[in-house]
């Protein structure tokens, strides 16, 4: 991975998460391409930075960033930002941009609308999944944790974490949006987030990518 790269978009980041708390809309705006903001940045993030109370760029991959937020009086209380960064000259501009938040099943049931039931019905699975494995980490359970891997994803990923199993301090379910979800790792050298996507394989839902996001060195 190209660290110069990864430390410019984590400048970036932390840039971005410095105006969302100083609730600087013309800041903000001017992170972000024309295209992004006129498409869903202006309502996402603006809808967003009045609530702000605190906010901490968790991790950098290539082009992308995550930025978790702290809210007061806003519909997610905890929401976490995934930034998709673009080139733009001698500059990375922001050009998309996914929000990841928790929904219990109790929120669910509320919803009372069967569409809106069936829409975020992925979203919950996944979160389900997530928090069996989220236990078998804690657990420093490594059969367990690797079980919630499918075949092709075991083939083609190691995903570091039962070589470093010992290490972790803890784990913990952070956000999830579709079939993706967040999980937060603290170990005894540092953290790192990863992303991970849930695929139904033989009727369960199982891990078939990851994607992981740590503070580029230099940072």
């Amino acid at each position: 991975m190209n660290t110069a790269l990864e430390n410019q978009t984590w400048a970036r980041a932390e840039q971005l998460r410095d105006r969302l708390q100083a609730q600087d809309p013309d800041g903000v705006e001017a992170l972000c391409t024309t295209d992004f903001w006129e498409r869903s940045g202006r309502n996402e993030l603006l809808g967003v930075a009045p609530h702000v109370k605190a906010a901490i760029t968790l991790g950098a991959l290539g082009r992308r960033s995550l930025i978790s937020l702290h809210t007061v009086g806003h519909r997610w209380p905890a929401p976490v930002l995934e930034q998709l960064w673009t080139d733009a000259g001698d500059q990375l501009l922001l050009d998309d941009q996914r929000v990841f938040t928790l929904m219990t099943r109790a929120q669910v049931e509320a919803l009372g609308d069967p569409e809106e039931l069936a829409r975020v019905q992925t979203k919950i699975s996944s979160q389900d999944a997530a928090e069996a494995y989220v236990i078998a980490l804690n657990d420093r359970d490594e059969r367990a944790a690797a079980a919630a891997w499918s075949t092709s994803f075991a083939d083609r990923f190691d995903l570091d974490l039962n070589s470093r199993i010992e290490m972790l301090v803890s784990a913990e379910l952070i956000g999830s949006v579709g079939p993706r979800t967040l999980v937060r790792c603290w170990f005894d050298d540092g953290e790192q987030t990863i992303e991970l996507l849930w695929r139904r394989r033989d009727a369960r839902l199982l891990i078939e990518g990851a994607r992981v996001f740590r503070v580029p060195a230099g940072a």
